[in-house]
Formats: C-alpha cells, sequence, structure tokens
C-alpha cells in the first residue's frame, strides 16, 4: 500500500511522463486553443496523454447538421447560392457515415433515417427536393438547445426566422444563450452569409458552423466551399479568434528546430538562462498538440537564471546576442475583429504543483475504483491497492481526494515575471495587428527567491492573458444578420458579444517544472 509521503514524490516522476512523452513534435493545429490546466487529463496512450475535458467535442464521434425545411429553399432559386448549397451537401452526403442528419420542420426534428439514408443519393435528392422543404414551422431554438446540450460539432442550414404558432416571426432574441453557452465553453461559430430574395424582401440564408479549436467540421465546410463562387460572407463569433505561432529566433536562436524552445539562446545556439532541456527526448522541450500551449523542463533554478540573465546581458556580448526575455519570438495574429479588437494583454504567473498532485491522485482513484461483492449475503469492498490510500473501508473516495470538489485551487506567484507591452504595442501598430510580438520579461526586481514560497512545487504556469477587448459593435452585424421585419439574430449576436467579452482569458500557455 503507498504511503501520501511517496505519492508526492512520485507524483513528480508521473508529471515528467505524462508532461513528456509526446516527444519532439509540432503543433498541427492551425488554430489552436490554449490548454486548461484544471482540465488535463492523463491517457494510457503514449499519443493522447492531454486531452481537455468535455468542453472539446468528441473529435471521433459523429457530427449532427440540421436542414431547415420550411421555406429556405427560396434561396436555392439563386444559381450561386445553389452552388454553395450542392457544395456544402456534396461534402455532407459524400461521407454518411460521420454525419448524424436532421430536418427541421412543423415544429419538429426529425432525423433523417431509415430508408432515406440507405444512399448518399437519396439524401442528397432529398435535401434538394423544393417539395420536400415547402414545409413551416422549423424549430431553431429546439435546435440551437440540443446543439448546445449534446456538445457535438453541428451544422445549422437555416434563415432563423422562428415563428409563432399565428405564424408571426419572434422578434425576442432567442439565440442569445445557446450562442453565449457555446463561447464560454471555449469553442467559436463560423458564419456562412448569403442573400436571396423572398418576392420583393431581401433576407440570408446562414450555414452555421459550430465546432471547437480542432476545427474538424469547419475544415470539411470549407472544402465542399474549394471551387465554388463566393456569394458568401464569413463571420466568426469567437473570444479567441486570432492564431498564435512561433518564429524562428534568429540571433536569439528560439525556436530554430522543433525541439528548441522560445528560451534566451546564445550566438552558439546553447540556453545558458534556463539550461532548458532541448534533446528531443521525452523530459525535452515541446509544443502541445492541438493547443497553444508548450513544456519545458529547465534544469537551472530561480536563482541560476537571475544570475545566468545578468551575465548574458554583459557588454562585451554582441548587442543581438545579448539577453533579452525570457521566452521570446512567438507572434499572434490579431487582425479578425469580427467580434473583438484585442487592446492589451498581460502575463500571469500560477504555482500548479499542489493541484496537479490532487489531480493525479484523484485520477488514479477514479482509475482503480473498489470492488463491491456480494457472498453468502454478506457486502464486501475490495479496494485496488494502486488506490487504496483514496478510499475508507468501505469504498467511499475520502474528501480530500475529490478533485471534482477541491480542484483548481492554484496559488498566483507574484514578482516573478511580466509582459513587454512596449513590444506588443510597437508591433501591434507596425502591422496593425497582423504580426504582434509576443514576450515574457524577467521581473528586474526578482532576486530568485519567490515571496510566500518556502517550498515551491518546482512545477509553474505562464498565462498570457487578455487584459483588455473590446467588442466589435460596428455595422456589418446589422448588414449580417437582420433584414427587413427581422432583427433578432443581429439583436443576438450584439448580447452575446457584450455578455462574453475574453478579458482573463488565455492567448498562449508556458508550463515550465524546474529539475532543480
Amino acid at each position: 500500500m503507498k504511503k501520501i509521503g511517496l505519492i508526492a514524490t512520485l507524483v513528480l516522476g508521473l508529471l515528467t511522463v505524462l508532461l513528456f512523452q509526446l516527444g519532439c513534435q509540432k503543433s498541427s493545429s492551425t488554430d489552436p486553443t490554449p490548454v486548461s490546466y484544471t482540465h488535463l487529463r492523463a491517457h494510457e496512450t503514449k499519443a493522447n496523454l492531454y486531452e481537455k475535458d468535455s468542453q472539446r467535442v468528441d473529435s471521433v464521434g459523429k457530427i449532427a447538421a440540421y436542414f431547415d425545411f420550411s421555406g429556405v429553399y427560396l434561396a436555392y432559386n439563386d444559381p450561386q447560392t445553389a452552388q454553395t448549397f450542392n457544395g456544402i451537401t456534396q461534402k455532407v452526403t459524400g461521407s454518411l457515415q460521420n454525419y448524424d442528419l436532421y430536418s427541421l420542420a412543423n415544429s419538429q426534428i426529425e432525423q433523417l433515417s431509415g430508408g432515406q439514408l440507405q444512399s448518399a443519393a437519396n439524401i442528397f435528392e432529398q435535401l434538394h427536393n423544393p417539395a420536400a422543404q415547402g414545409q413551416l414551422y422549423a424549430p431553431i431554438e429546439q435546435t440551437l438547445k440540443k446543439i448546445v446540450t449534446e456538445n457535438r460539432s453541428a451544422l445549422l442550414v437555416t434563415d432563423y426566422e422562428e415563428y409563432t404558432p399565428g405564424h408571426q416571426i419572434y422578434q425576442q432574441a432567442y439565440a442569445t444563450p445557446y450562442f453565449e453557452e457555446w463561447l464560454k465553453r471555449g469553442k467559436e461559430i463560423t458564419f456562412f452569409v448569403t442573400d436571396y430574395m423572398e418576392g420583393n424582401l431581401p433576407k440570408h440564408l446562414y450555414y452555421t458552423v459550430f465546432d471547437d479549436e480542432n476545427h474538424r467540421l469547419l475544415h470539411e465546410i470549407e472544402d465542399g466551399l474549394q471551387g465554388k463562387p463566393q456569394n458568401y460572407k464569413r463571420f466568426t463569433l469567437s473570444m479567441h479568434n486570432y492564431q498564435v505561432d512561433t518564429k524562428p529566433g534568429g540571433t536569439s536562436g528560439a525556436y530554430v528546430g522543433p525541439c528548441v524552445g522560445g528560451t534566451y539562446h546564445n550566438e552558439n545556439g546553447e540556453d545558458l538562462v534556463t539550461e532548458s532541456i532541448e534533446d528531443g527526448g521525452k523530459n525535452g522541450f515541446q509544443r502541445l498538440p492541438y493547443a497553444r500551449a508548450e513544456v519545458y523542463t529547465w534544469d537551472a533554478d530561480w536563482e541560476s537564471i537571475v544570475m545566468n540573465a545578468k551575465d548574458q546581458q554583459d557588454p562585451s556580448i554582441a548587442a543581438p546576442y545579448r539577453f533579452k526575455h525570457l521566452l521570446q519570438n512567438l507572434y499572434a495574429d490579431f487582425s479578425n475583429t469580427d467580434s473583438y479588437r484585442i487592446q492589451a494583454l498581460g502575463a500571469r504567473m500560477t504555482d500548479i504543483g499542489q493541484d496537479f498532485e490532487l489531480y493525479m491522485n484523484w485520477l488514479t482513484a477514479m482509475k482503480f475504483p473498489p470492488q463491491k461483492t456480494t457472498t453468502d449475503g454478506e457486502s464486501e469492498v475490495e479496494v485496488p491497492s494502486e488506490s487504496a490510500d483514496f478510499y475508507d473501508d468501505n469504498g467511499n473516495l475520502l474528501p480530500q481526494y475529490d478533485y471534482t470538489k477541491n480542484g483548481g485551487r492554484t496559488a498566483d506567484v507574484q514578482g516573478v515575471i511580466g509582459f513587454d507591452q512596449g513590444l506588443f504595442e510597437q508591433s501591434f501598430n507596425q502591422t496593425q495587428g497582423s504580426k504582434t510580438e509576443l514576450a515574457i520579461n524577467l521581473d528586474p526586481r526578482f532576486s530568485g527567491k519567490i515571496a510566500g514560497a518556502e517550498e515551491g512545487s518546482n512545477l509553474y504556469r505562464i498565462d498570457l492573458i487578455v487584459v483588455a477587448a473590446e467588442p466589435n459593435l460596428g455595422p456589418q452585424i446589422d448588414e449580417l444578420f437582420s433584414w427587413p421585419g427581422n432583427n433578432s439574430l443581429s439583436s443576438a449576436i450584439r448580447n452575446v458579444l457584450q455578455h462574453c467579452n475574453p478579458q482573463g482569458t488565455s492567448v498562449y500557455t508556458y508550463f515550465i517544472r524546474m529539475n532543480s
């Protein structure tokens, strides 16, 4: 049976395995999102050691596709709109095994199943049949609720006109809570907007993509639109509609190869400040796949880092090679302002060691639960040796190991690092936000001793965070999301942008393990 003290020791060893067994690889995602530490989940396979919690949609399950059958077929009378619809439906029906398809009409969400799904040709024909689509009362709000509840990627093709039983258009911004919940989970909604005429009334048809940072569905839709007339406008509703990537560091030596991180390097390519491990092994630097995050192991302690940084600022060192930043050569593209204008960033450092230990203990307890049996009418409880320290004799989880109640309690670390706001502003202004440089400084007052931490855990998280952002409430919202007699969707978009300001959210994350 394990002892608690031993567990605390083993956790750092386990952390080594969990943090670094991915090997040396770059992220394959074009626009990943930040990792949430308290939602990290360990897996038994080395290929997937990190996953977010349920906020990430199922990466292998089916995608939901909802089609409004209540009269929006009129939009397809426009030849270009018809081609757009054709491209998307060709993509969906070309891989029916990956989709659950639904029709929206007569106040019902009906799954297209059975004989209707015997072939892609059958479902394609139905989606393009005006006779099948000339129905009433598509339950749009009910569909939005279903999308959010199921928490899976979804395509919704509709004009967002919700009718009362008296055939009056809802004027209330009914989509607000569903869009808002999706964004607060760290996901995004992409609208492809086409225009059409219903008699003399100009209206919009929306191909709405509900997706997460992997953009699995969005990429499918983009593929379906390749080569089609671009008669649509695109709008992204998101709290993180930006891209962050690294740049090989020139004289600084940062990110010069897949195994080299963003720390300072001298003219010989050596990290003489943090002594970051960059050997391509399991303990070396690496970027986390599908996440705006990277992991380091530093051999130098904080006092040594401070001293080494001063040494590498010596005037005898050629200016281009002198130490400037603790972490550098990271660039963000903030030029897409559909939803928000990013105005200022900052840096936050937290000690996550205790929380990680609690999490790992809880994870072990969940992986090896007690086995309850009944023999001759008597109940028996057997607790596996792997989790024996986490349960009482009755097989109940001890309260102190319940991460769902006690987790997420990390400690802020002050006075160690700071964000280079000057560099941010200069590069932002020079490039109109398209190539904004992000860098972390050592606090010039930092002595190497962390205040209030007699025994640090040696496991830290540094986040670049949004300090100020302004919702873009310009005329594009009315242009794209309203028409004469109906502004419910534009009102919903405005509500969401005002309610979901990204201030305080993470732009990029560095996980740092100190070896010493």
